[in-house]
């Protein structure tokens, strides 16, 4: 499957780029103001896009800094080259997506109407970590695109991600609608649950039906026709009736006369 190109260019993760940009302008300006974290990286952060279809369908396109689940302090790691990614085996690719989808299925937990429902299995690929476009040649560092769907349960009318107290990086939360994105993102730290977002119940308007075509007129030959035949059945008709009054007339007996 191919990377979506529209939720790479889409307002929403025009949003996500800006609010991860400022996230990690504040924690890193924290980092080096503190003692003692002077060479410590930036702590990353993970990006969720939810939407939701008008055909009660949703989908969840997370975006993942391998670092969250390659060590328990993602701060000790420096970014992920996209080398680190190209150079694995098709076996080793497995495994790291393994791993992206467990840690994935640990930290977030997926509420409709306040009731949780297992994450479901994700489809992961690699992208850049700048703009969230497919690996190229001049990428530098290497993100994941875990992208899970799934139905909304028929008596939900919100949504909110839980995310788990031993989450190792913050999360910054997008809601699509019908086409439509939120411009409120949630910034979410572990231990934290969103707020609700509501659903819209609104079911996709039925097709109106097709006017009905009102009876084909006939066509002059149509009628010319039909007057033509009545017009010679008339005919033989009178002739008919003329022939048997006449023979009607031949056999008739004559008057008596009087007496």
């Amino acid at each position: 499957m191919h990377l979506p190109l529209l939720w790479a260019s889409s307002p929403c993760a025009m949003l996500s780029r800006i609010f991860r940009r400022r996230v990690l302008s504040v924690v890193f300006s924290l980092l080096m103001t503190t003692a003692g974290m002077t060479w410590a990286h930036v702590v990353p952060n993970m990006t969720i896009e939810a939407d939701f279809g008008t055909d009660r369908t949703f989908s969840l396109r997370i975006n993942v800094d391998p670092r969250t689940f390659l060590a328990a302090d993602p701060t000790t790691l420096p970014p992920v080259p996209s080398s680190w990614y190209r150079e694995q085996k098709p076996e080793q690719i497995a495994v790291t997506h393994q791993k992206a989808q467990e840690y994935l299925s640990n930290s977030l937990g997926v509420l409709f109407g306040g009731q949780k429902i297992v994450l479901p299995e994700c489809e992961i690929q690699a992208i850049d970590g700048a703009d969230n476009t497919p690996l190229k040649a001049e990428t530098q560092e290497v993100h994941l695109l875990a992208t899970a769907t799934g139905l909304i349960p028929e008596t939900a009318d919100t949504f909110q991600i839980e995310f788990a107290k031993d989450a190792n990086t913050s999360l910054i939360l997008l809601h699509t609608q019908a086409g439509k994105c939120e411009l409120r993102p949630q910034v979410i730290f572990p231990g934290e649950t969103s707020r609700a977002f509501q659903l819209k119940t609104t079911l996709p308007e039925s097709p109106s039906p097709a006017p009905i075509s009102p009876p084909p007129t006939s066509s002059p030959v149509f009628l010319l026709i039909v007057l033509s035949i009545a017009v010679i059945l008339g005919i033989v008709a009178r002739q008919m009736l003329n022939r048997h009054r006449h023979h009607h007339r031949a056999h008739r007996k004559p008057d008596s006369g009087g007496l």
